[in-house]
């Protein structure tokens, strides 16, 4: 099972040492340039970011005695606009092999229908090192559509490169996520009928 749990009060991950488990598992991997378009973060200025964001969620499976695995954030970051006319950057990252896993792709479309819906967002955007064409590879899968080349925006080891800019519109994402999220639903109830029936 896979759950996405906002890092906020009252929530079951809203504990001491998460932010900090969730960089070093990044820098164990050599993530977290990757993960900040080629920013290198140290953990003080890890744990300040997300601190002060207030949007990052914690992506994880959940073992069968119920406890929560992190494998993975994502949050949402510069927003403009107001209710029904909102957009944000987003971000999201893995680690622990799960990278490349469908656990990845259906963590992410929880995520985005969390961000679209409960914190009110109909436009997401992401900025991309256009060399990373795994990134892109995996944005394209989830709805995005690519936008824009910028010339020269990203500062990465001493040279500026290339960013691609993808976009994801609530009114394109919804519609498929509310039918795989019922078919998802389907299939478990008819695994576990006794758990859904209490």
């Amino acid at each position: 099972m896979l759950q996405v749990v906002p890092y906020m009060p009252g929530t079951p991950i809203y504990r001491d040492g998460v932010l900090s488990h969730l960089y070093y598992c990044l820098k164990k991997e050599n993530k977290v340039a990757l993960t900040f378009c080629g920013e290198e973060k140290n953990h003080d200025s890890f744990v300040a970011y997300f601190d002060r964001l207030k949007t990052l969620q914690v992506l994880c499976r959940v073992a069968d005695n119920k406890d929560l695995k992190p494998v993975g954030f994502s949050w949402v970051d510069l927003p403009r606009g107001v209710d029904g006319a909102r957009a944000c950057q987003c971000g999201e990252a893995f680690f622990g092999g799960v990278t490349r896993t469908r656990d990845a792709r259906d963590l992410c479309k929880l995520a985005l229908a969390y961000a679209l819906e409960e914190l009110r967002i109909d436009v997401l955007h992401g900025v991309q090192v256009v060399s990373n064409i795994a990134a892109r590879n995996f944005s394209l899968r989830l709805g995005f559509k690519e936008v824009a080349i910028v010339p020269k925006w990203h500062y990465i080891d001493g040279e500026l490169h290339d960013a691609r800019v993808v976009m994801l519109k609530k009114e394109d994402f919804m519609p498929g996520f509310l039918r795989w999220k019922e078919a998802q639903d389907s299939t478990a109830a008819s695994e576990n009928p006794m758990e859904i029936s209490q």
